[in-house]
């Protein structure tokens, strides 16, 4: 007899499967992000990963290099379901590696969400106490079953039962039959993508005409203030709602979006004005010449220029200027001290400082009308304040706004105290996104949210012989630039600043008035039936939950 005591015992086909043992807590983390709204959860990805996480393997080191293998491909996944940027937007923005030290360090403590840490190691508790008597694997794979099953075709999505009822009403069906009316998710993507594409398609006939003042017309000059990362959150978080210069304005827009979150593209939508709102890839493109703002300017006499109060090296700022038809170099502060230093340590010069600059040189040329295309970072995220030793110390966003806004108001008295005619458009970039949400933390900008795009615009008219009206005007119907390039064409073709009496109603009756739409590089926002739906990338729509 042969004697089997001492034999190896042979695995079994159940010890193959050792299922995702610690990967459980990850699926499962995952899911509970999912269903709280704080991050994506792509069902085909994730389900893939946990197959190759499940395939039996014989030898032990085999399965050992399987976890060590899976490491990276779970942050990548876990990064791709995130709301964060695209990482090949990462790659094609080298400029953050200019990013000064302090700035990283800032932004890397912003990064560390502690509360979800907090909730995470209660979590993990929770789970490794359960793990105890429970096979955990077949809890995640039932919860992941859940999740995959509104994915497959004919079945609703589970992220559009609230759309339900406008999809019926759009597809004709009748909503009395509960199951007739669950969208499947091709229909919901067809219908955004189209309603989008129509949008598109209905501004390119959209434009601006430019009439000529009649000959004795009184000649004025036009101040565009584009200031950096202010938006009405902002201004509420801050609490300068009721800041004196907006009370000082005669027209407010209270409904005005931005149609992106970053500067340049900000400032060539601004500067296109004249046309309706295109997509972003197309921003890049020739455009009609009628499109551009200061070219209609340039042919009624106007002087065009530009002021900025950074060096505009950043992303090649000043490059921008030129695809937004600006032929004059712009010009940026010599001689001055900054005042601040921005986000990779290039000097900021002060608002009232340059603006007071650009005049001096404007009044010396005396030129009949002079358009002022003029920049402002001074909020923008990162700012310091500028030391006499050359250094920097912190500087709060609500003190820079206030120094902003207070230096504004100082340079609009010293206009109105010349006696010239000016009309002034403070026009911001985009939000500084200062509260952020759920979906995206404060200070990133990457999804266009209503928060940052929501933006405050004001006109002022300085030097005109009609008074200004009794009450701010306050425009409440959803507008964009558009709207901001009709009012100029108005202003110049009724010769406003020769009247003795403005009607200000007729003057800003029936202004263009533009769908709420926001869009950056691989990212679009659109307000549809009453709620925000977001488009990363070439994935599904989803409705924005902040």
């Amino acid at each position: 007899m042969v004697n089997n005591l001492d034999a190896k015992p042979q695995s079994t086909s159940t010890d193959l499967w050792r299922g995702l043992a610690g990967w459980n807590f990850y699926f499962l983390a995952k899911l509970a992000l999912y269903w709280a709204g704080s991050i994506h959860f792509d069902v085909f990805y994730n389900l893939v990963f946990a197959a190759f996480l499940l395939i039996p393997l014989g030898p032990r080191w085999l399965h050992r290099l399987r976890n060590v293998l899976a490491l990276p491909i779970a942050i990548a996944l876990l990064y791709y379901d995130s709301w964060l940027p695209p990482f090949k937007r990462l790659l094609e923005q080298p400029e953050v590696l200019n990013f000064s030290s302090e700035y990283l360090l800032e932004l890397t403590l912003r990064f560390i969400n502690w509360q979800l840490l907090g909730a995470g190691l209660l979590f993990l508790m929770v789970y490794l106490f359960l793990a105890q008597w429970l096979r955990m694997t077949a809890w995640s794979l039932l919860a992941l079953l859940l999740v995959a099953l509104p994915s497959i075709p004919g079945l609703p999505r589970l992220s559009w039962q609230d759309a339900t009822s406008t999809v019926a009403q759009r597809l004709n069906v009748s909503t009395e039959n509960p199951v007739a009316t669950e969208p499947r998710r091709g229909d919901i993507n067809t219908l955004l993508n189209k309603d989008l594409e129509l949008f598109y398609q209905a501004e390119k006939s959209r434009q601006t005409t430019f009439s000529l003042p009649l000959a004795d017309a009184v000649p004025f000059d036009l101040l565009l203030l584009n200031i950096c990362s202010l938006a009405w959150s902002d201004l509420e978080v801050s609490q300068l709602v009721e800041h004196p210069l907006f009370a000082k304005m005669d027209i407010v827009f209270d409904n005005f979006n931005s149609a992106t979150a970053y500067s340049g593209p900000a400032v060539l939508r601004l500067m296109r004005a004249s046309c309706g709102q295109p997509a972003h890839d197309a921003l890049y493109q020739q455009a009609d010449s009628q499109c551009y703002l200061f070219e209609n300017l340039k042919q009624l006499g106007f002087a065009d220029s530009a002021a900025l109060n950074h060096t505009g090296e950043f992303e090649g700022f000043v490059d921008e200027l030129g695809l937004a038809g600006i032929s004059s170099k712009p010009m940026i502060p010599q001689g001055l001290k900054p005042k601040l230093k921005a986000f990779d340590d290039s000097p900021i010069w002060g608002d009232y400082d340059t603006l007071k600059l650009w005049w001096l040189d404007r009044l010396q040329k005396n030129s009949p009308a002079a358009a002022l295309l003029y920049n402002s970072i001074s909020l923008h995220d990162g700012n310091r304040e500028a030391t006499v030793d050359g250094g920097s110390r912190s500087s709060p966003y609500a003190a820079r706004a206030k120094k902003l806004l207070d230096d504004l108001d100082a340079f609009m008295a010293e206009l109105q105290a010349s006696g010239r005619q000016v009309m002034v458009i403070f026009v911001p970039e985009h939000g500084a996104a200062l509260a952020g949400d759920r979906m995206q933390m404060a200070g990133l900008r990457e999804i266009p949210t209503t928060e940052i795009t929501h933006i405050p615009v004001a006109v002022r008219l300085l030097g005109h012989a009609s008074v200004a009206p009794h009450e701010t005007l306050h425009i409440s119907t959803p507008s964009s630039y558009l709207a901001l390039s009709e009012l100029i064409s108005r202003v110049i073709s009724r010769d406003i600043f020769a009247q003795s009496q403005t009607d200000w109603q007729a003057l800003t009756l029936d202004l263009p008035e533009t769908q709420a739409i926001s869009e950056n590089s691989g990212t679009v926002m659109m307000a549809y039936q009453g709620a925000t739906y977001l488009r990363l990338g070439q994935r599904d729509w989803v409705k924005y939950a902040p």
